[in-house]
């Protein structure tokens, strides 16, 4: 018996853990590299680079082994020993990586559920804000918008080995498309625009389901019912 609770106890501490470490902030601290705090198998999404196709909207395929860097936010390719970022993404019309479906919306979104109703996960480790030095040497909140070198983000550029202290999140984000709509974020007021014609049945539905737009079964659970219109 006292086993048997043991087992228990610790499975709950196990993905109690798991999930705070969802939406730990990470502070790298100045003079240290970025890269150490995001090991490959923590800022990549597959364990080795994969083979997979670049599907294009003019019909062309493109076959190389592909990996999903979360830190920078781009896919990536291997060309003679270099490692490439996917360029032209507007022409890209899906990639695919071993079982795994893209597309690419003002992000890189991984398809979690097709068909007419498509739902897409955007996941990253994102650069949260860059904690300044004042004078007395301690640390205060500050924009993420400086320029750097290196390291993308946002549009910007950060040195691998950065003279602030920066926090990153790794985040999670829900996207949904019908038909050839575009992606937009899920949300309650999103879901409306897509269907205006049922707004009193998903109104009714998300009453009586109280859905957690950032919780994956409650997605799948409102994407199946989305997909009986």
């Amino acid at each position: 018996m006292k086993k048997i609770l043991f087992i228990v106890f610790s499975f709950l501490v196990l993905n109690t853990s798991l999930s705070a470490q969802k939406n730990e902030l990470i502070t790298v601290k100045a003079g240290n590299k970025i890269l150490d705090y995001f090991p490959v198998p923590v800022r990549y999404r597959y364990p080795e680079f994969t083979a997979g196709q670049v599907i294009f909207k003019n019909g062309a395929v493109n076959s190389t082994r592909l990996n999903y860097n979360l830190l920078i936010d781009e896919i990536e390719f291997i060309q003679s020993r270099d490692t490439l970022s996917l360029v032209k993404k507007k022409d890209i019309r899906l990639i695919v990586v071993a079982q795994d479906t893209f597309f690419f919306d003002n992000g890189y979104l991984e398809q979690i559920y097709g068909g007419r109703v498509k739902v897409g996960l955007r996941q990253r480790i994102e650069l949260k804000e860059v904690l300044k030095k004042d004078s007395y040497g301690t640390s205060s909140s500050g924009s993420a918008s400086n320029s750097y070198d290196v390291l993308p983000s946002d549009g910007n550029f950060y040195k691998l080995t950065p003279n602030e202290d920066m926090v990153f999140q790794k985040t999670k984000e829900y996207y949904v498309s019908v038909g050839t709509s575009g992606f937009v974020q899920l949300r309650k007021k999103s879901l409306l625009q897509l269907f205006p014609q049922k707004t009193n049945e998903i109104q009714k539905y998300l009453k009586s389901n109280k859905v957690d737009f950032e919780k994956h079964d409650d997605i799948i659970r409102l994407a199946d019912y989305l997909s009986t219109f």
